[in-house]
């Protein structure tokens, strides 16, 4: 499986590579090289992937929606030195599950004096070092979302803690975007928890009280949020029933992340 996740990977990665103009590279490294001028803001990806049991990655479907939008986002968040990716795995124990932290090294030569084709170079040899890293960071994120989760701590999923590691990456002076790869189907047994196999929302009115009621009790606590943009990549197809796809946890977690003062929540489709 995981082989088959590579390839796989690697295809639709090199597709996306190899499909730029010389003119588009050229425009591409012009925006490489000013965003690294030293007052940009740093960037980081926090990518949560569930790894309890509700989530069947193995499924034909699921396997190339999440590597297609995997390949995607490195593309599109990786683009200067500095530019960060963190996996966390979404079970039990969320707070605790960092497993990857990748940081691009890849710089463009200092170009001032040469020749314009000596600039050329550098800037094509910048490009493709870059697509390198980022094919690289990919096979990494990949290889996470193929592991499989054998212990116990896939019996549970706590989505609300992911709060924590994003807020605490924002107060390290990062611009944070956020993307999970779950069905977000909360699954908590402690006291005061949700738990949405045993006990779901039934309605729109009640996913939203309850996640008004969640965030307002975590809202102080976590006071960073307000430039991070989440993004939601379900396991469903579009033709999966509603009884599986369950419209008022999706409410719930878009009522949930606008409450504790996220700036942008999405799905991605």
């Amino acid at each position: 499986m995981k082989k088959h996740w590579f390839m796989l990977g690697t295809m639709i990665l090199l597709s996306a590579c190899g499909g730029t103009s010389s003119e588009e590279n050229k425009e591409n490294t012009e925006t490489a090289v000013t965003e690294t001028a030293p007052q940009a803001s740093k960037v980081s990806t926090l990518i949560f992937l569930d790894k309890s049991r509700s989530v069947n990655e193995d499924k034909d479907f699921v396997e190339k929606k999440y590597t297609k939008v995997i390949n995607s986002l490195v593309q599109e968040e990786i683009r200067r030195a500095g530019d960060n990716i963190q996996v966390w795995l979404i079970h039990e124990n969320t707070a605790q599950s960092k497993a990857l932290d990748l940081t691009s090294q890849t710089t463009l030569d200092a170009t001032e004096g040469m020749s314009q084709t000596d600039v050329e170079a550098a800037e094509a040899n910048y490009d493709l070092a870059l697509q390198r890293e980022r094919l690289n960071f990919a096979k990494q994120v990949l290889a996470q979302l193929a592991t499989p989760n054998v212990s116990k701590s896939s019996e549970q999923t706590d989505i609300q803690a992911s709060l924590a590691a994003i807020n605490a990456r924002v107060g390290e002076g990062y611009a944070v975007k956020v993307y999970y790869f779950s069905d977000m189907v909360e699954s908590m047994k402690q006291p005061g928890r949700r738990d949405f196999h045993k006990t779901p929302p039934k309605s729109t009115a009640e996913a939203d009280a309850w996640a008004k009621a969640d965030a307002a009790s975590l809202k102080a606590r976590y006071p960073n949020l307000s430039s991070v943009e989440v993004s939601i990549v379900l396991p469903f197809e579009p033709t999966t029933s509603s009884k599986v796809n369950n419209p008022n946890v999706s409410e719930y977690w878009k009522t949930f992340f606008n409450e504790v003062g996220v700036k942008k929540v999405e799905e991605k489709i």
